[in-house]
């Protein structure tokens, strides 16, 4: 079974999120927008994504994400678009191994849950993917594919991330983060008025 934690696109959403929320605490009461180019430094300087993913006994598939890229509003207004690109080592049951470069696109809808003090991402649809060269795609393109689409469900019903109690800023975040909303470009978080 693969463990949504240790899914490229699970991890690299997460952090950003983390950072947003971690940004609005330092700034205290009211709303604050982050931008793509934002989101995009931080993941280019903050995040590195080496993980395994693995349907047991057909397929094993080791991912470094080396590049990713975040595109929010521009598909649909409520949206977030992630791009990945990366190294793909392809692992068979017989233990015969395949090098591959991966681009996947995937597309989610972010929440915020008050009640559970969760972020969620709702939606999750694997747009795209290709791996190259093309011999990797006609071989191993239908198994990834349904690797990373048995991803989706999984995704949406596990938080990306949940407010700690115990760090302050999260504590005041718990208390005041009312939602959050997507326009072109941009994530605007909303807080209660002081």
């Amino acid at each position: 079974m693969v463990c949504c934690e240790t899914h490229p696109f699970y991890q690299v959403v997460s952090m950003i999120l983390q950072s947003m929320l971690l940004s609005l605490a330092m700034l205290g009461q009211g709303s604050y927008d982050i931008n793509e180019q934002q989101i995009n430094q931080y993941l280019q300087s903050q995040v590195q994504v080496n993980k395994q993913l693995e349907l047991p006994g057909i397929i094993k598939a080791h991912v470094q994400l080396e590049q990713s890229d975040v595109q929010i509003g521009r598909q649909s207004p409520d949206t977030a678009r992630v791009y990945g690109k990366g190294k793909l080592r392809i692992a068979l049951p017989d233990q015969t191994e395949y090098d591959a470069r991966l681009n996947m696109t995937y597309e989610a809808r972010p929440r915020y849950d008050k009640a559970q003090s969760a972020l969620f991402l709702d939606n999750i649809k694997l747009i795209e993917y290709k791996l190259e060269p093309e011999a990797a795609q006609q071989k191993f393109g239908f198994m990834l594919g349904m690797l990373l689409q048995s991803m989706e469900k999984r995704l949406e019903t596990q938080p990306v991330y949940r407010l700690n109690d115990k760090d302050p800023n999260q504590a005041w975040l718990k208390e005041n983060l009312l939602g959050l909303e997507l326009s072109p470009g941009k994530i605007h978080l909303l807080t209660k008025p002081q």
